[in-house]
């Protein structure tokens, strides 16, 4: 067996000189340059000192037509000859402070890194107004590297300084004179430093690489699927990471006067487009074979990497990821998650439910030309359904592989709307209503929430009910408005049995806070008596209420009439059902929707 690495040695102004000139790249396989300025202050603080600053980890790759710059600049190198997996903010660090040259940050501007040093003190501190004015300090260590004569810079740092003294009275002791050069050049001669690298070999398997990482890096951090697919992405096809990096910082914050991935329901990672493009391109819903089909894998071949596979996969790429980063595309997509009654990244516990249904959107979209009515209905009973049922949770990825492998087979639109409702029906039977909804795997649990909770809470806003308790005619859904909440919110999640007046029996926290006993409300007047029992406060409630009204508010928020005046088990039970009704109704109205 052949191995896979070696353990060998180079010195930082060798790994400096590298990366100059592209000959080590960088997929950035953990992060952007992240650094801040105190934390590159503290390594050359640590190399001036003595200290080790760890292991950096090198991985050897095959010719390559792409490279990813760590400087502003252009590099000389066509082609890296390997790429560092483990010591990017170190070596950018290092390359920043060395060579005076400006990085590239996460929001794609170019920083320049100061680092200021103090001679007589021999402390490094981030450059800032005090260090550029007093002459006891060299404001930028860069001008140590960068200059041609080292000699002649500390000369003038000395005359300066001494002249500096001379105007306050003072001079500069030979002690001082002599002690000045010797730690600038101390400074200067950190780049030749010896570093410890392993040194990966081209046909190691990401597995081994990520296990290798593990063992060597003291965080313990553990590298996944999607990073070494970024890494591809960085290498070869260095526009799509920007195009995605982009995407998904834009979601984090509104833009005015222009459409982005904003949005009120969720943010985006890259791991979650990387998600989408695999699914909506290949097929493939294990990332594990998504990074091998990039590079190039002949799964006929027993995995060996074929170049024109490889070109072939890139090029199906390009041409389907700007699909899944269309910003229209997208939103019409979320008006699906809205309509399926999810109003809220509040009432959703699995991202992956959100980009896997958005991968099954595009599919239909793109392959079977779905209308954007036929679409949103599909994608809307399939996001309350896998919601529902914690379709993505868990071993999930052989899941959706086994339906994308069962659409492939698919030629029609009709055909993709009975996988989908063959699909749900299969699933969510009278059964699944009547027994487990009810049961300790959904309703019948204590918390804040869960799937079974935030379908019920969906079905309300699908049915458009009304606020428990509410005079007027406030919709449950006007909840997750923006800007609708002030110092008390106006709606809130209460206890329907008080949990004081509970408490006072003798019930412990797991049975209050179980879901059949919450509700939203919109009372304001006399706030204390909702903490005594219902039969107390309820009639107070209702006053001024018809017995139809009464009726109509207990059947939108799914509580037995004369609840009340209930044992509270007996109330849990008999709640649980009715909610339990309330999320059927719901899931067949969005079912009904689908006229194939």
């Amino acid at each position: 067996m052949s191995e896979i690495f070696s353990v060998t040695s180079f010195t930082v102004n060798q790994l400096i000189e590298k990366i100059d000139t592209g000959e080590l790249g960088l997929p950035e396989l953990q992060r952007p340059f992240i650094w801040s300025d105190t934390q590159v202050r503290d390594l050359f603080d640590s190399m001036m000192h003595g200290y080790p600053i760890g292991y950096l980890m090198l991985w050897e790759c095959p010719e390559l037509n792409k490279k990813k710059t760590i400087g502003a600049e252009a590099h000389s190198y066509d082609s890296p000859k390997e790429v560092i997996i483990d010591g990017q903010q170190r070596l950018t660090s290092l390359y920043a402070v060395m060579k005076g040259k400006k990085v590239i940050n996460k929001k794609f501007d170019e920083k320049t890194i100061v680092i200021s040093y103090c001679p007589l003190k021999n402390k490094f501190e981030v450059g800032y107004s005090a260090t550029k004015k007093d002459p006891e300090w060299i404001y930028n260590i860069s001008e140590l590297y960068t200059s041609n004569n080292t000699f002649k810079y500390i000369g003038e740092f000395i005359q300066n300084l001494q002249d500096y003294r001379i105007k306050k009275g003072d001079t500069l002791s030979e002690d001082e004179q002599r002690v000045i050069p010797e730690r600038i050049n101390a400074v200067v001669n950190l780049r030749n430093n010896t570093l410890p690298v392993f040194d990966i070999k081209s046909h190691a398997e990401e597995e081994a690489v990520s296990d290798i990482f593990v063992r060597v890096n003291s965080g313990g951090v553990k590298l996944k699927q999607n990073d070494f697919i970024l890494t591809l992405l960085s290498l070869y096809w260095d526009e799509g990471r920007r195009m995605i990096e982009i995407f998904s910082k834009e979601s984090t914050y509104p833009s005015k006067g222009k459409t982005t991935s904003y949005n009120q329901i969720t943010t985006v990672d890259a791991q979650d487009i990387i998600r989408v493009v695999m699914a909506y391109a290949f097929d493939r819903a294990r990332l594990k074979y998504g990074y091998k089909l990039l590079r190039g894998a002949d799964f006929e071949k027993r995995g060996a990497v074929d170049d024109n596979l490889r070109i072939q996969r890139f090029d199906t790429l390009k041409g389907k990821l700007p699909d899944v980063l269309n910003v229209h595309s997208w939103h019409e997509f979320l008006k699906a998650i809205m309509n399926a009654g999810y109003l809220s990244g509040d009432l959703i516990l699995s991202r992956n439910a959100i980009f896997y249904s958005y991968a099954f959107y595009l599919i239909a979209k793109h392959r079977f030309n779905a209308s954007y009515n036929d679409n949103m209905h599909l994608a809307s009973l399939w996001f309350f359904y896998a919601s529902l049922v914690s379709l993505y949770t868990g071993s999930f990825e052989s899941t959706v592989e086994n339906h994308l492998n069962s659409i492939k087979e698919l030629s029609t639109l009709d055909e993709y709307a009975g996988f989908i409702l063959s699909r749900v029906n299969e699933r969510l039977t009278n059964d699944f209503f009547d027994i487990t909804l009810v049961g300790s795997e959904g309703l019948a649990v204590s918390g804040r929430g869960n799937n079974a909770w935030n379908a019920y809470v969906a079905s309300l806003n699908i049915m458009n009910a009304k606020i428990l308790f509410s005079k007027s005619n406030l919709l449950v859904s006007k909840l997750f408005e923006t800007g609708s909440d002030g110092n008390r919110k106006s709606l809130e999640k209460h206890h329907l049995f008080p949990k004081a007046y509970l408490k006072s029996i003798g019930y412990s926290d797991s049975k209050i806070n179980q879901m059949a006993n919450y509700a939203f409300i919109d009372w304001k007047d006399n706030m204390d008596i909702l903490d005594a029992a219902p039969s107390v406060y309820y009639p107070v409630v209702c006053t001024e209420m018809s017995e139809e009204a009464i009726y109509q508010m207990e059947e939108e928020n799914a509580l037995p009439h004369g609840w009340e005046k209930m044992a509270y088990e007996d109330f849990l039970v008999e709640r649980r059902k009715l909610m339990a009704l309330k999320i059927k109704e719901a899931f067949n109205l969005l079912k009904n929707n689908i006229s194939f």
